[in-house]
């Protein structure tokens, strides 16, 4: 009886799971091809069989490059593409609404530049969010530093490249920034005045 019981109770918990409650690795297979060209939907199987197995996930992609999953959850993808570029998903909540999949791609030149894209779970874009935006709030002056150096290290700093990275734990996103065109001890001297920063996810964006 007390069998049945939980039996029961399993069986309607199942009914009652959201429907935003389809899992990551059920995307990611079902990503349309044209969003990696190099990379077939069997070779997207076959990276989450290898995680499911629990050893490494890669394979030879259409380019004969290395492509590796290093981190599959039910909510949380992170994929290197290739020796050059790497994407990140994450399931988003939305108020009342099934939750969105946010896309971080970054590209790994010898400074990193990330762009972040929105879609609806039958990948359809629905949306992205202008990095651009954040300069500003990544550069900040120390108050140990003059005015005036402040603002030849600023002039430096462009242009200048946002990196950003999807937490694995909560829904925030990490913004970091650099110059591409600097020499070695340049690039130390402007660390000064970059400022990391965390942004929130609200329901609709990051703040």
């Amino acid at each position: 009886m007390r069998n049945n019981r939980l039996y029961m109770i399993l069986l309607v918990s199942i009914y009652l799971l959201p429907l935003n409650a389809k899992p990551m690795r059920e995307l990611w297979q079902s990503m349309p091809d044209a969003m990696i060209p190099y990379l077939t939907k069997n070779q997207r199987i076959e990276l989450v069989d290898f995680m499911d197995m629990k050893v490494k996930a890669d394979v030879k992609n259409q380019f004969g490059e290395e492509t590796v999953m290093d981190t599959l959850t039910a909510d949380f993808a992170s994929v290197r593409l290739n020796a050059s570029s790497m994407m990140q998903l994450r399931l988003m909540p939305v108020p009342d609404q099934d939750s969105i999949i946010c896309m971080v791609r970054s590209v790994l030149g010898p400074v990193a530049e990330s762009e972040v894209l929105f879609y609806d779970q039958n990948w359809n874009r629905i949306g992205e969010q202008s990095l651009s935006a954040y300069e500003e709030l990544l550069i900040q002056k120390p108050d140990t530093m003059s005015q005036q150096r402040f603002e030849e290290l600023k002039a430096m700093l462009h242009p200048a490249l946002i990196k950003a990275a999807l937490s694995i734990n909560d829904n925030t996103l990490t913004l970091d920034m650099e110059a591409p065109i600097l020499f070695k001890d340049e690039k130390v001297q402007i660390k000064s005045i970059i400022m990391q920063r965390k942004l929130n996810w609200n329901g609709k964006s990051f703040n």
